[in-house]
């Protein structure tokens, strides 16, 4: 499906980042995986998709910095000449209210969530059209459209990459170039650290809350990364050529329904 394709994929070592570049990996693309963390930690990541026959090359990267960012992409030309994919799947999240919420918490939120994916976007246009065309794939929430309490911040945020994808996609007329949206529900990454094989008391109870109140048709608590992975896979894939500026929704059915009020 991807077969000598190259693909970046930011925040592409952990949670939904990790499980897509895997997916891509799979599929046949060259994956660039691009995080953060030292390099040492992103090699390591890459040598574990070459070990399971993909092909993967780690660049550390601040997506809130231009700098990182186009040396990024920089690289990505210089190595391979082409770029078809992107998947800006890079983010962080702060579980707090507005008024608790420290001034740099509020930066970097918005910094990392929805200038980042911005600078990486427009970094990456040159090199697909030069490569004849591509498909950027941005990771926003379902809070984009549900109102969730101590997530004012990071809504706003995921809520901004929606409409920054939806009002791209008309400036890419003729290019080639499709982008679109993916947003997840609550699912089971470092972010929300349910990622431990042991978790605490107060994990527990919250999980078995999350069960009791879920719309899921099969009664999950959180959605795998895998899942999502699946559904950003379609979005850069030619399955979805008919495809853009559009949002699709992977929350388990959390915004399809409110429970009505007890009588």
């Amino acid at each position: 499906m991807f077969d000598d394709k190259v693909a970046v994929v930011t925040g592409g070592a952990t949670g939904i980042g990790a499980a897509t570049a895997t997916l891509l990996a799979e599929r046949g693309a060259h994956v660039v995986v691009a995080g953060i963390q030292p390099l040492a930690t992103l090699e390591a990541f890459c040598a574990k998709l070459r070990e399971l026959g993909g092909k993967a090359s780690a660049v550390q990267c601040d997506v809130a910095d231009t700098a990182s960012v186009d040396t990024l992409f920089a690289q990505v030309e210089e190595t391979h000449g082409r770029l078809d994919v992107l998947v800006n799947s890079a983010g962080v999240s702060f579980l707090v209210e507005l008024e608790r919420m420290d001034r740099a918490d509020i930066v970097k939120c918005i910094n990392v969530n929805l200038l980042g994916p911005i600078l990486t976007t427009r970094a990456a246009l040159p090199l697909m059209r030069a490569s004849g065309g591509g498909a950027i794939v941005n990771i926003a929430s379902g809070a984009s459209i549900l109102g969730v309490e101590g997530m004012a911040v990071y809504a706003a945020t995921k809520a901004g990459l929606a409409q920054f994808t939806r009002t791209l996609a008309p400036e890419l007329r003729g290019s080639g170039i499709r982008v679109n949206c993916v947003g997840p529900g609550s699912t089971r990454t470092e972010m929300l650290g349910y990622t431990s094989e042991v978790l605490t008391a107060d994990q527990e109870a919250a999980l078995a809350r999350r069960r009791e109140n879920s719309s899921s048709p099969y009664g999950n608590a959180l959605i795998e990364p895998h899942d999502i992975a699946q559904v950003i896979l379609f979005a850069a894939s030619d399955a979805s050529r008919a495809m853009q500026g559009s949002f699709l929704l992977a929350d388990d059915g959390v915004t399809s329904s409110i429970r009505p009020p007890a009588r």
